[in-house]
């Protein structure tokens, strides 16, 4: 009987260990049954530690952040570059220990460091470009100008400031309509989407809001992240995604340690994991991400649905995240006027 209670009792403290062992990670809200399949699961059986998720936009999840500075729930976070330098100038995010990293020396130098003091691990690079229904619009596309075509008014969708993607994008129209996309009131841009926002379906907040549109025939051209171009090919939909002759912007997402993260040693291991050859090959084959690590080789027919290789990382446009995190609240607060309007 002592022996039956014994095994009894073990097999209780094996459960409650078990079901400790959480690692609570913020991040976004897509593809979630493939990162369930090439990150979730298999880091589940290999360590034992449950990832549990937040879900939602950088915006949504930086605030949420600042909320629990004090007592923060979150282990781990996933944000855009420029976010990231948000979140450190908050004091949310800790330094990370590389040295505790053993897949750190096979990414790319651009992705060891890039919001500088280690308080950050570039691992995925993505480009952004413009899609559009090829059976809906008639011309090809070729430029960004191309949404204040007469063509596609009142079918074309932009991406809110307040997404990773919006700021970089309201500098790039700065870029091409005032010659300068430093100008901390991006005015020619405010004044050019201020002319567009009456023929714009909506300024979409996510990608799987934008898959949605694009379902429902509502919208026919838009700005699209190559991560989500894998889920916008599987609608059936006749589709083009088109290099601007303008170029392509860039973007890096980051992940980082939040500052008195309670599962620290969780923590390392997922990020170790994530940037792995095996979960950047998993992922880029799936056309998840695309990958950092410099191992990960895919064939062709994948290459050229993601962001992939030296050369075409080289041609992406990327402009200065302190630039856009000094003049964010700016920028945020000229939006609001102008959508109110």
């Amino acid at each position: 009987m002592k022996k039956i209670l014994t095994i009894f009792l073990l097999l209780i403290l094996a459960m409650i260990t078990f079901c400790a062992a959480k690692l609570n990670v913020s991040t976004w809200g897509f593809n979630l049954d493939l990162l369930d399949k090439n990150i979730s699961k298999p880091f589940l059986e290999r360590y034992g530690i449950e990832i549990v998720r937040e879900l939602g936009n950088n915006s949504v999840r930086l605030t949420k952040l600042i909320s629990q500075k004090n007592n923060p729930v979150i282990d781990v976070v996933h944000f855009a570059d420029y976010y990231a330098v948000l979140a450190l100038k908050e004091g949310l995010l800790q330094p990370i220990d590389v040295s505790k990293l053993k897949n750190y020396a096979e990414i790319y130098d651009f992705a060891k460091d890039p919001i500088g003091n280690n308080y950050g691990v570039g691992y995925t690079v993505y480009s952004m470009g413009i899609v559009y229904r090829t059976d809906k619009i008639k011309g090809p596309v070729t430029s960004w100008k191309d949404f204040w075509n007469k063509e596609v008014a009142g079918h074309i969708s932009l991406p809110d400031i307040t997404t990773t993607q919006g700021p970089p994008l309201m500098m790039l129209f700065n870029q091409i309509y005032g010659g300068n996309a430093y100008d901390p009131e991006l005015k020619a841009a405010f004044e050019r989407v201020n002319q567009l926002k009456k023929n714009v379906v909506t300024f979409y907040k996510t990608s799987s809001e934008l898959i949605n549109l694009f379902k429902m025939g509502e919208v026919w051209m838009a700005p699209v992240q190559r991560f989500s171009w894998g889920q916008f090919l599987q609608t059936g939909l006749p589709l083009a995604w088109v290099i601007p002759q303008e170029g392509m912007l860039g973007f890096l997402n980051v992940i980082s340690i939040v500052k008195g993260a309670k599962n620290l040693e969780g923590a390392y291991k997922y990020i170790d994991f994530l940037i792995s050859q095996e979960v950047q090959y998993a992922q880029a084959m799936d056309l998840v991400d695309s990958p950092v690590n410099v191992n990960v080789i895919v064939p062709q027919e994948i290459a050229e649905k993601l962001t992939y290789g030296v050369d075409h990382i080289k041609s992406l446009i990327f402009y200065r995240t302190d630039f856009i995190v000094e003049n964010y609240d700016r920028w945020i607060n000229k939006w609001n006027e102008l959508i109110a309007q």
